[in-house]
């Protein structure tokens, strides 16, 4: 089966990679500052793997039957969760970053989109 390409696989797309091009100053950083770089790099890593994972799922629960859809959204939600927490660890483990600049990387992607729809709100007013 083909799938159609929608307004929302690019939205997606648009918001992964908003995340992604910041890090290109913590990569910059990295050298002098590598507890904070390693924790942005790595949490928003980790924020755009779950939001798309999250998006994936949402577009093939879309085309299930209510009771089935629930029940599958339920144990993807609790995976995903555990996934992240393990994921989370291990970094934590092994690369040592900044706790506090992690826990903002992990939820870049949310203000991304706050900041994304804002930013649409405005436009539309331009217009």
């Amino acid at each position: 089966m083909m799938k159609i390409k929608t307004g929302y696989d690019n939205y997606v797309k648009r918001i992964i990679f908003i995340v992604c091009l910041t890090n290109i100053p913590a990569i910059l950083f990295l050298p002098s500052m590598y507890s904070q770089a390693i924790g942005w790099i790595t949490g928003t890593v980790a924020s755009s793997l779950n939001f798309y994972w999250l998006s994936h799922n949402v577009n093939s629960s879309m085309s299930k039957e209510p009771h089935s859809s629930k029940l599958n959204s339920f144990k993807l939600f609790n995976f995903r969760f555990v996934a992240l927490a393990v994921y989370s660890v291990i970094i934590v483990v092994l690369l040592k970053p900044d706790i506090l600049v992690y826990g903002l990387a992990l939820v870049s992607v949310q203000l991304t989109v706050y900041g994304y729809y804002i930013y649409e709100l405005v436009n539309r007013k331009k217009k």
